[in-house]
């Protein structure tokens, strides 16, 4: 009975993801049957935003999440910190998003467009994280649908009738997926049983600072995780140009369902008991969790890997962009390295556990070295497919020293 409910509750959030999966996919697809270089400039847009969202956060919820899950600390002084932190970052930082934004050559005239879709999906992405540790898989998958589902199938249908849209248009349907998730978050939040406690509203300075402090590798360890993620599509626009980026920005689209997928139904379900085994040093928890972790990323990383394999041709042709058939190998490294990326989880959120923070960034900065190396001698020469081929390298080599610190940390259990 309890494998049955545990069965329907993941086909419930599959379905979920899925309707969002659906809307991105649908949108990557016309817009991307539109125009190459109109989606390479959306999606360089799109990555500035995604990387911003790291910098307005500065990775200090990895410090206050683990905090949450400790026995007897007071949650609510903690979220309180914790975002009063992000509130003076939000107006401390604005400089430095107006420079990168003026760098990026991005149209004047929606910068506060864009600088309000970025603020509202750091906030989105914390309550996410929040709702998660909290495990409330469900209203965090829908905060999910509303800031990256239900407006991108808003997009696709414009795009289907009008055959068009600009990133104004479509920053603005963005702007309105993350204000109706915030406004959801916040009635979960303000619900009876986290009913907010005034007196809890306190500043806690030296608990902000060691915070800061802890989450420093946090910090570097997401910043070189993003440059192995994006930097490729900034390097290839360098060398080559926007339709180039384009092309490679719909098979990293494609390819990144896989990480949908395995997140909704894998790793936001289990890294927290995960995490709490080894916290609590019960490691008969732990190793059935890590068992079960292991091969459910291997079952469903490899049934989505075939199906995403059978479906893109399909696409390709219907949308007639069969000449791109060709890159099919472009997509494949894609592949490949998403699913080295989710099957390295499983020994990150054991290293995360064991406080091991700069072991973290030592193996992401080491993949995030071996990424910038490859695609700057990858790209000029083999063009989108060298940037694939950095992707998936760096990505193994994360897997694997991640794997060797994990097996090293396990004798201490």
């Amino acid at each position: 009975m309890n494998n049955r409910v545990i069965n329907i509750s993941k086909l419930g959030l599959l379905g979920i993801r899925g309707l969002s999966v659906f809307g991105k996919f649908l949108f990557t697809v016309l817009y991307f049957q539109y125009s190459e270089t109109a989606f390479g400039t959306y999606s360089l847009v799109a990555t500035t935003i995604f990387l911003l969202v790291f910098l307005l956060g500065m990775d200090f919820y990895s410090y206050a999440n683990r905090a949450v899950l400790e026995s007897g600390v007071n949650i609510q002084k903690i979220i309180f910190n914790q975002f009063s932190l992000y509130i003076i970052l939000y107006i401390v930082l604005f400089p430095l998003v107006y420079l990168i934004f003026y760098y990026e050559n991005f149209d004047r005239q929606y910068l506060w467009i864009f600088y309000a879709v970025l603020v509202t999906e750091h906030l989105n992405t914390e309550f996410y994280r929040l709702l998660f540790v909290f495990k409330k898989p469900w209203a965090a998958n829908f905060n999910l649908f509303l800031r990256n589902g239900l407006w991108v199938l808003v997009a696709a249908l414009y795009i289907y009738k009008a055959k068009q849209i600009d990133v104004k248009q479509v920053l603005l349907l963005w702007l309105a997926g993350n204000l109706s998730a915030l406004v959801f978050s916040l009635i979960i939040v303000w619900h009876k049983k986290h009913k907010i406690a005034i007196n809890n509203f306190k500043w806690e300075v030296n608990w902000i600072k060691k915070g800061i402090i802890i989450s420093t590798p946090y910090i570097l360890a997401t910043l070189a995780y993003k440059t192995i993620e994006f930097s490729d599509r900034y390097l290839i626009d360098w060398f080559l140009d926007k339709k180039a980026v384009g092309v490679y920005a719909f098979f990293a689209n494609v390819s990144n369902v896989m990480n949908i997928v395995l997140f909704t139904i894998v790793v936001s379900v289990l890294y927290p008991a995960l995490v709490e085994g080894v916290m609590k040093r019960d490691k008969s928890k732990f190793l059935q969790t890590y068992i079960r972790f292991k091969n459910e990323i291997v079952i469903y990383g490899v049934a989505t890997g075939l199906l995403l394999s059978f479906v893109l041709p399909i696409i390709l042709l219907y949308i007639d962009k069969s000449v791109y058939l060709q890159k099919f190998h472009v997509f494949l490294l894609l592949l490949g390295g998403n699913f080295l990326l989710n099957l390295s989880f499983l020994h990150h959120f054991v290293i995360y556990a064991f406080k091991k923070d700069w072991q973290i960034f030592k193996a992401t900065g080491l993949a995030a070295v071996l990424n910038l190396v490859l695609n700057l001698l990858l790209i000029p020469v083999w063009g989108i497919a060298g940037a694939a081929t950095a992707t998936f390298f760096s990505f193994a080599s994360l897997y694997l020293y991640k794997y060797q610190i994990d097996k090293k940390l396990q004798n201490d259990l």
